[in-house]
C-alpha cells in the first residue's frame, strides 16, 4: 500500500475528535442558554403577577373602606366589628400552591370628620391635617413577595402606595 496513508488516518482522528469537542461545547452553551432565559421567563411572568395582584389589592381595600357604614358593620365582608380596617393579608393560590403574598395596610388621615365610631376604632388614625380638603383620605401600602416554598432565581419583592379620598 502507499505509506502516506498511515499518516492521514491519525489526522482524522484528531480531526473527528476536535469536532466532537466543539459540537459538545456548543450544545452546552445552547443548553445553559436555554435553562437562563426559562428562569429569567418565569421571574418576569411572576413579577407581572405580583404587580397587578397590587393593583387587585388597593381596589378590594377601596372597596371594604367603602363598605363599613361607620356604625360598626363592614358590609362587604359582614364583619360586625370592623368598623375601621386598618389591614389585611391575602396568599394567591391559583392551583392550590402558593404563589405570593399580600399584606395591605391603610392609614387614615383626617378620619375624625367622618365619624367618631371608627375614628375610634382606627390604629393607624392620623389627624395632625390643617386642610379641610385632606379629611377622609386614606393611605394604602401594598407589599407583595412570593411565598418562600416556591423558590425562584430571585425573590419577588413588590411595594405599590396609593393616596385615596374616601
Amino acid at each position: 500500500m502507499r505509506p502516506y496513508q498511515r499518516e492521514r488516518g491519525g489526522f482524522a482522528m484528531i480531526m473527528a475528535i476536535f469536532f466532537m469537542i466543539l459540537i459538545a461545547t456548543l450544545l452546552s452553551y445552547m443548553l445553559s442558554t436555554t435553562t437562563e432565559t426559562a428562569k429569567r421567563t418565569t421571574n418576569t411572568y411572576v413579577n407581572e403577577q405580583a404587580q397587578l395582584l397590587a393593583k387587585s389589592a388597593v381596589e378590594y381595600a377601596i372597596l371594604r373602606v367603602s363598605g363599613v357604614d361607620r356604625d360598626g358593620v363592614d358590609n362587604v365582608v359582614g364583619n360586625a366589628d370592623d368598623a375601621c380596617l386598618n389591614g389585611f393579608n391575602i396568599q394567591y393560590s391559583p392551583n392550590g400552591n402558593p404563589l405570593l403574598d399580600v399584606n395591605v395596610s391603610i392609614k387614615y388621615i383626617g378620619f375624625s370628620t367622618i365619624g367618631n365610631t371608627a375614628a375610634n376604632q382606627c390604629m393607624n388614625f392620623i389627624n395632625t391635617i390643617s386642610t379641610a380638603e385632606s379629611n377622609g383620605t386614606m393611605l394604602i401600602d401594598v407589599y407583595v413577595s412570593d411565598s418562600p416554598g416556591l423558590m425562584l432565581s430571585e425573590p419577588i419583592r413588590y411595594h405599590r402606595r396609593t393616596l385615596q379620598k374616601i
